[in-house]
């Protein structure tokens, strides 16, 4: 059984404090409800009143919350203002602190990581290890392993947010990391990130805690909680829910309940609250005016398609109807012979502003009415890396020592034309190879999308059809502007012309024009010097 209803644009739900609060939604026309929906949208108003008590206990933490978490159409939870918010003002302020919030110190504290721990999944890795932490926590009954240093009224607010989170079911529906194999299989096929990559890391990280710390004692760390299965979907809860404010990566409960909008909104940033404004805090601040019961938006930031379906589940319009991004993965071969010293070069010139791996992502931008030119860093890698190559290693002369200081700065112009031309080359491949891989898709993009655009449910197959639709854009000007270099490489200038030029040999010698630049001046074939 089904029905068929209509989203009202005002509704009316308990206030904490008593009477009423407006709740203004937007209005979204005719949606076909389920039972299934009807419970769901049940059991997400029993959540948001579990979470909005805990909070209301709570004032002296969240006394700069000028929200509510409500039922949202956008995704199933949301955030509503309590009061008027002019644009520009803090909506809300969530200060610093290990009691609520959750960093990756905290994971280390909690688990009393070596310094030298770096997990393939760096910063994410250790929030979703400390997540399942808290999670852990609400299932023991057992004191000692029951550890908090929050007051009550915290730990009530930190167990009512656990259990909000979406459950593994709930994000089996949205996250890649926990789609089945086929439609894993569907979005690697669609697009240039590599979900395959992710999850081999995800499984790594996972692999060194289980056998260091959570195998080793059982009766703390139980197996049905710190499980694979477990560790994926924290990581699904911490890339969807995170954010990256003054330079760390954060679990910022409130503050993940916020949903994205593209128009009108700003990213959560790092600010100062309290009364003498000295407090460091995690801040929403409004991109538009909001009364109360209005859902309050944020952005997510500038994301491609693809990072935002892997992360967020999702793919907001302007992700395809503006730009296109893809993303191209290069690596410095290890049988190299010039290997040891490339990456010598790297690691020397890089590593005080962006450390440089062996093997490097770069994003391909493509915008409308602007060239698709390369990114200046990945040709300048593609440089380097073709430096000295095979079968005429002439330009190898540059990874000597005594140009170490400078090498790098020489790969941001054209080295010589045997080395611009297996760059030029390099790229065209791998653009021509991901687009064959898309092309290996059999599935009818135009109706996808079309479904997509009707404002359909967005399944796996409509969402990878977008980022393909999205990528394939970038790809093929990224081609197109590759195969034009290819024909104009004579034309360039390279580092000999460029070196003979500055030392003023770039012309023919002329017995009648002595070149005072040189700062000598002799007769061919006589012994005197005339300085």
């Amino acid at each position: 059984t089904s029905l068929l209803c209509k989203v009202d644009s005002l509704t009316f739900i308990p206030w904490l404090q008593g009477g009423a609060v407006r709740i203004r939604t937007q209005s979204i026309g005719d949606l076909h409800v389920t039972q299934g929906d009807h419970q769901q949208r049940q059991d997400v108003n029993a959540i948001s009143a579990n979470v909005n008590k805990a909070l209301s206990e709570c004032n002296e933490r969240f006394k700069d919350c000028n929200v509510q978490i409500h039922s949202s159409p956008r995704h199933r939870l949301g955030l509503i203002a309590t009061k008027s918010v002019q644009k520009g003002e803090a909506i809300v302020s969530i200060p610093y602190g290990d009691d609520i919030i959750l960093t990756p110190s905290l994971a280390r504290k909690v688990y009393n990581l070596p310094d030298t721990y770096n997990g393939w999944t760096g910063d994410a890795g250790l929030l979703a290890a400390v997540l399942l932490y808290e999670y852990s926590q609400l299932k023991t009954d057992n004191e000692v392993s029951r550890k908090s240093t929050r007051n009550s009224n915290l730990d009530s607010f930190m167990e009512a947010w656990i259990l909000s989170l979406p459950t593994e079911d709930e994000m089996q529906k949205i996250s890649p990391l926990l789609w089945n194999e086929e439609e894993q299989e569907l979005f690697q096929s669609s697009s240039t990130k590599n979900l395959y990559q992710l999850l081999d890391d995800i499984e790594e990280d996972y692999n060194w805690f289980n056998e260091r710390i959570w195998s080793v004692n059982r009766e703390k760390y139980p197996e049905q909680t710190f499980s694979l299965r477990q560790f994926i979907w924290a990581m699904s809860i911490v890339n969807s829910r995170s954010v990256f404010v003054d330079g760390v990566q954060r679990m910022v409960p409130i503050i993940d309940f916020a949903n994205h909008d593209d128009a009108g909104t700003e990213e959560v940033k790092g600010s100062f609250t309290g009364v003498f404004g000295t407090t460091a805090c995690v801040q929403i601040k409004a991109g538009r005016d909001y009364q109360p019961g209005d859902e309050i938006f944020v952005s997510y930031g500038p994301k491609s398609a693809a990072e935002y379906l892997l992360e967020y589940g999702f793919i907001p319009p302007i992700t395809y109807k503006s730009g296109a991004v893809a993303e191209l993965t290069f690596e410095i071969n290890e049988k190299d012979q010039f290997v040891d010293d490339k990456l010598d070069i790297l690691e020397f010139h890089t590593y005080q502003v962006a450390p440089m791996e062996p093997i490097q992502s770069f994003d391909i931008v493509s915008i409308p009415g602007q060239d698709s030119s390369p990114d200046p860093s990945m040709i300048q890698f593609l440089r380097l890396k073709k430096l000295g190559g095979i079968p005429k290693p002439l330009d190898a002369f540059l990874l000597e020592p005594i140009f170490r200081k400078d090498v790098w700065g020489f790969m941001s112009l054209p080295v010589s034309e045997i080395n611009e031309r297996a760059v030029v080359d390099e790229i065209i491949s791998s653009c021509a190879k991901a687009l064959k891989k898309m092309d290996s898709v059999s599935l009818n993009d135009d109706v996808l999308l079309s479904d997509k655009e009707l404002g359909v449910e967005q399944s796996p197959k409509s969402l990878c059809a977008a980022v393909r639709s999205v990528e394939r854009k970038a790809l093929t000007r990224m081609l197109e502007h590759m195969k034009r270099e290819s024909e104009a490489l004579d034309l360039k200038e390279y580092y000999q012309e460029r070196r003979l030029r500055e030392m003023g040999m770039d012309s023919e010698w002329d017995p009648d024009d002595m070149n005072s630049d040189v700062g000598w001046k002799r007769v061919p074939g006589g012994g005197d010097l005339d300085y």
